[in-house]
């Protein structure tokens, strides 16, 4: 019996050291990934700032560039800017204070989580703003002047930042309510991954019937002999909704793993605390990407970007 226990004991305690010794290298690995992390958005925050305060720049001082969809887009562009100035900073902070250890980090979580669901939703409600517009220039032409309007843009644009507001502050009413904090936090989670979902069937709906009405409207310019005036707006409506198609297509691209990953968290009870960086990081990306599309698709944007960004080069000239 004796040797039995000893046995057992010397089993229990490898097992134990085995055990300790996997959690030091995932330990390792964690932070790591947080180094990494921290690398890449500190050097892609400035960027995300810059870029996209000289979009908003462009579209307020060039009268050719305010289109009502390039200032649903400058729209846009002031929640890709909130990303570099709050929610980029945030996760560095709550990080590097993570690293160094010993410092109560709740306040910061909480204000960087605040911070991102907040700039999330509005974003994705921006996008649903951006596409009804086209939606309604190119399905509904007649009724566009009486829709789209710079006052409905505002009260729109309003709305959509007052529900982010909402869902990214629903968290501590829930916890009074339900008086279970982490019930709360599930449940905020779920409604937040509700409203995504119903942004990404709207969007994508919406952009399979415009690309149906712009094939038929393609085919109606080539059977029938219209006015230049026409052609010229059925092409330069084409070229905004491939814009907006291309920023949906970012957008959807680095918020879907993310989004996974809270659906998987919901439904299975897992948590991915080793990809969880790289979600949130592939989710910031975003709003660097954004005003690089539009840089690409309108020349006048690019134009005004570069000239803005080299101003030795425009005093020589």
């Amino acid at each position: 019996m004796t040797n039995v226990s000893v046995s057992n004991l010397t089993n229990i305690s490898q097992a134990t050291t085995n055990i300790n010794m996997d959690g030091e290298a995932l330990n390792v690995a964690l932070k790591v990934t947080y180094i990494i992390t921290i690398i890449f958005n500190s050097i892609s925050c400035p960027f995300t700032v810059a870029l996209n305060v000289l979009v908003i720049m462009a579209v307020k001082r060039r009268p050719r560039l305010q289109s009502y969809a390039n200032i649903l887009l400058a729209c846009l562009a002031v929640t890709d800017a909130l990303t570099g100035l709050l929610v980029q900073p945030t996760y560095i902070i709550w990080r590097i204070f993570q690293l160094l250890g010993g410092i109560n980090t709740d306040i910061i979580h909480r204000l960087h989580n605040l911070f991102l669901v907040a700039v999330t939703l509005s974003s994705a409600l921006h996008l649903m703003l951006v596409t009804c517009e086209r939606l309604i220039a190119i399905k509904y032409t007649m009724a566009y002047p009486h829709l789209v309007t710079a006052q409905n843009i505002k009260v729109a644009v309003t709305s959509s930042w007052v529900l982010a507001l909402f869902f990214s502050v629903l968290r501590w009413p829930l916890s009074d309510l339900l008086f279970n904090e982490s019930v709360a936090e599930k449940l905020r989670k779920m409604i937040v991954f509700i409203v995504l979902t119903f942004c990404v069937v709207f969007m994508t709906t919406s952009y399979a019937i415009l690309y149906k009405e712009a094939a038929r409207q393609k085919n109606k310019l080539k059977a029938q002999q219209l006015p230049q005036e026409d052609v010229e707006r059925f092409v330069k409506e084409r070229k905004a909704l491939k814009t907006t198609v291309y920023v949906v297509g970012a957008v959807l691209l680095c918020l879907s793993p993310g989004a996974l990953s809270k659906f998987v968290f919901i439904t299975a009870e897992l948590n991915s605390t080793y990809l969880a960086p790289w979600f949130r990081t592939t989710a910031m990306l975003n709003s660097l990407l954004n005003p690089l599309i539009y840089c690409w698709r309108q020349k006048e944007i690019r134009q005004f970007v570069c000239r803005m960004s080299s101003p030795a080069v425009e005093v020589v000239n």
